[in-house]
């Protein structure tokens, strides 16, 4: 059952980091899936979830994140990267609303479904903190979710520092959290930089609110691909794939013939019109139109309703 109202929340999307494991020298929240900059799916799951402000936490990426976003949130600067705890804490600094959802800027493929889900868990079940789980076939990296026999979240242990027992446990923190800004602001601040990287970690607010038998509880899914975060350009090839795969199904259930989707790609901003066919080898970018009855293909490339160079020619898009 549904609840009738959800108080008023914000969410800061942590997007600050200086994606070191990505060897590249742009953020790999600015690089592009299907047309579209990885920043802005987090975004539009942030609205879509029915968030009454949002503010994206950047750092030295600060330009470049301005000029794709603009106005449609609001920003904190993290000059110093001094890890995910201080990041939350320049998000919550500026935020207005009671309540906060923390999401990243690397994770874009969670679902509208599941974050709501999860919000309206978070007040029925009255948490102090409700966190985003999942259940992993290969939870290699993540930290564990620990729960004692009546099924309570006790502790989260990461990885490297759990024992045989524990590795075997499956169900991991994916680091999305819902909870009222009084408790995370209380909980933030207690942070300490006692750990190997000397920064303020945000998982460890989930033992401190335990330790002070505070409410914690998870929320899962059982979806491992609406999870994945981008730290490497393998990942970001992986979360491209499934994008598209998305995307091609909900073309062609509208009527659009892709004729082989393994040699094609097309951008998440194209609009087509009726009995479309796409050819293989097809490359399509950008603001294009394909007008009804178009045949596509193969072997073209068009940007912005342009076909780009063949031989020595350039022919105009049929748009």
């Amino acid at each position: 059952m549904r609840l009738k109202s959800i108080p008023h929340f914000s969410t800061i999307i942590l997007a600050a980091g200086i994606s070191k494991r990505m060897h590249s020298k742009i953020p790999k929240i600015l690089y592009k899936i299907l047309g579209i900059p990885v920043i802005q799916f987090v975004v539009k799951t942030a609205e879509n979830v029915g968030s009454k402000e949002i503010v994206v936490v950047v750092g030295k990426n600060s330009k470049p994140v301005r000029s794709i976003l603009k106005n449609r949130v609001k920003y904190a600067l993290q000059d110093i990267p001094k890890g995910t705890g201080d990041a939350a804490k320049r998000g919550l600094e500026i935020v207005k609303n009671p309540y906060i959802l923390i999401l990243y800027g690397d994770v874009p493929l969670l679902k509208k479904e599941t974050i709501q889900n999860m919000i309206e868990n978070h007040f029925r079940k009255k948490a102090h903190l409700s966190i985003l789980t999942c259940r992993l076939q290969n939870p290699t990296g993540y930290g564990r979710i620990v729960r004692n026999k009546n099924g309570d979240i006790i502790r989260i242990v990461e990885h490297c520092d759990a024992n045989q027992k524990e590795l075997k446990i499956n169900e991991i923190n994916t680091g999305i959290y819902f909870a009222e800004k009084k408790i995370l602001d209380g909980f933030l601040k207690k942070l300490s930089t006692s750990n190997r990287q000397q920064e303020f970690y945000l998982t460890d607010i989930v033992h401190l609110l335990i330790n002070e038998n505070k409410r914690v509880i998870g929320f899962g899914t059982d979806d491992e691909e609406e999870i994945l975060g981008i730290n490497t350009k393998l990942d970001l090839a992986r979360v491209k794939e499934i994008v598209k795969r998305n995307w091609f199904e909900e073309l062609m259930l509208r009527g659009v013939y892709i004729e082989d989707p393994n040699t094609t790609t097309i951008d998440l901003t194209v609009k087509f019109g009726e009995f479309v066919h796409i050819r293989p080898f097809s490359i399509i970018e950008g603001n294009t139109t394909i007008k009804d009855n178009e045949t596509i293909g193969p072997f073209v490339w068009i940007k912005d309703g342009i076909r780009k160079r063949i031989g020595n020619q350039i022919l105009k898009c049929p748009s």
